[in-house]
């Protein structure tokens, strides 16, 4: 459990209803009740009229809780909280206005983010790394975090690895620990039912599955519902998992130009071998110099992760008008 002070804790909404009732065993219910009455806590809504929850909002449901179950009632609690921790009370201050250039104080404070995350990793010290994703996320945004820090240092690090700078050893140790808190992120975050389904897995022999993990939390976001498949998925067992589910899209990743001919079959057979496919968006740095398929319905996907999210959508969206107007027709 975090124990910082609930002043200290980020107010970026990430966590859905589901994961804030697993983190911290009090009923959807209970705290909603205590939004009612109290407006405590406070839920970002998204488009969708869902609910995200920030760590601040999880902190002080975890407070409210410890309070009621030492005998406060949770009116005698919410008091504490208001004398305690005034701070938590205050209302969320207006947005300001983006600025056209970004601040030079900004780039340095992300610079210097990176460079502690690069040198936790070089030390192989998680706690330092943990840390350092953890100011990152109290100082940006989710999106931000992931297109602005956390893709920078991978290719730093890899790069040092091409320069003997680092072993491939921190490379995997670096990729290690930002998966494993992405992966977190991603099950907090991922919505039981959505606007609709999306299968995302890595072509067979496809080890890095980073950019693959932050599309899915950026989907997820936008309220699709993700079945995140991972690294090295084996083509059949990816067109008997989109023959299951008939999900909505399909998005198959490769770096390397080792799996690029394996994510084209993996394209081809999904389109070929399901009943009525859906579309396959396909993508990463193995194909960054290929040609696109020249199959109806494969789609090559470009830019960045936000990019390429806007891009799916675009394709499920389009697709569902285009099949309304066959079916008035």
């Amino acid at each position: 459990m975090d124990r910082r002070p609930l002043g200290q804790l980020a107010r970026e909404p990430l966590y859905n209803t589901r994961a804030v009732v697993q983190s911290t065993g009090v009923p959807a219910d209970t705290f909603r009740a205590w939004e009612r009455r109290y407006g405590l806590p406070r839920p970002h809504r998204t488009s969708g009229n869902q609910r995200l929850y920030s760590e601040r909002d999880v902190g002080v449901i975890s407070w409210l809780r410890d309070r009621t179950n030492e005998g406060m009632t949770i009116s005698q609690a919410i008091q504490r909280l208001r004398l305690e921790h005034p701070d938590v009370l205050k209302p969320e201050p207006a947005p300001e206005p983006l600025p056209l250039v970004p601040l030079p104080q900004t780039d340095t404070q992300i610079a210097r983010v990176r460079q502690r995350m690069v040198e936790a990793a070089m030390a192989f010290n998680d706690t330092s790394g943990d840390r350092a994703f953890d100011e990152a996320l109290a100082l940006y945004s989710l999106e931000e975090v992931c297109t602005k820090v956390i893709e920078p240092v991978l290719i730093e690090i890899g790069e040092r690895w091409a320069t003997g700078e680092a072993s491939v050893t921190v490379e995997h140790f670096a990729t290690r620990l930002i998966s494993r808190r992405l992966s977190m992120i991603f099950n907090m975050v991922s919505p039981v039912a959505g606007r609709g389904t999306i299968v995302a897995a890595c072509a067979p022999g496809e080890e890095h599955e980073v950019g693959l993990l932050i599309l899915a939390i950026f989907l997820s976001r936008r309220n699709w519902r993700v079945i995140y498949l991972g690294a090295n998925v084996p083509i059949d067992d990816l067109v008997e998992t989109v023959r299951h589910v008939r999900p909505d899209l399909v998005c198959i990743s490769s770096t390397t130009e080792l799996t690029k001919r394996d994510a084209i079959e993996a394209v081809t057979q999904v389109l070929h071998g399901v009943p009525s496919p859906p579309p396959v968006a396909y993508g990463g740095m193995g194909f960054i110099d290929t040609v696109e398929v020249p199959l109806d319905g494969a789609h090559r996907m470009f830019g960045s992760a936000t990019d390429v999210t806007e891009q799916i959508i675009a394709i499920i969206e389009d697709r569902s008008r285009h099949r309304t107007r066959s079916s008035r027709i």
